[in-house]
């Protein structure tokens, strides 16, 4: 193929006036396509209208309603979840009636006089917490029943002082008591 010079105005291909020509008949086709487009003032009536914007808002309703069923129906269950710990924390109830000492160990007895069993968790002793359990801790106590749980106090006894003694369950219910060695 032979390019056109820049003095040739057209080139010698036989081909390019076909294409050219086609180029055309498109152009025109696609202009007469966009100007009856265009040309035809016409709108979507206003039934149709009525009813997309009815759909589009009932779509939009149901979206919200599923959205906040969900969200509501989660935060009812945590709620409930939170209010049965909390009603299980209050029949919840325990004393601690003896504590003796041996040396640096120290023994209490617990009595559980609430309506559920309940399980020993933590001693602290002068607000430190107990790292050495001898027996006692995490066992179940039942309703009505004395229980003694022996540990290695965290600080030193000294005869004639004061000590606070508070016992934790696991639920979170708590007993203080101060005691004189």
């Amino acid at each position: 193929m032979v390019l056109p010079s820049r003095n040739q105005s057209k080139p010698n291909n036989p081909i390019f006036p076909f294409l050219i020509r086609a180029i055309n008949s498109e152009r025109k086709d696609i202009m007469r396509i966009l100007h009856s487009l265009f040309r035809n003032k016409r709108g979507v009536s206003e039934i149709i209208a009525s009813l997309m914007l009815v759909l589009i808002v009932t779509s939009a309703g149901v979206v919200a309603y599923s959205y906040s069923i969900g969200a509501f129906s989660s935060f009812t269950s945590l709620f409930q979840l939170g209010t049965k710990q909390k009603e299980k924390q209050a029949q919840e109830r325990f004393a601690v009636v003896a504590v003796w000492n041996s040396s640096n160990q120290l023994n209490l007895t617990v009595l559980n006089y609430g309506q559920i069993d309940l399980t020993i968790d933590t001693v602290y002793v002068n607000s430190t917490s107990v790292a050495s359990y001898l027996s006692g801790r995490n066992t179940t106590i039942g309703k009505g029943v004395l229980i003694q749980i022996s540990f290695t106090s965290p600080v030193a006894i000294q005869s004639g002082s004061t000590y606070e003694i508070i016992v934790v369950s696991t639920r979170g219910s708590k007993n203080a008591i101060n005691w004189k060695s």
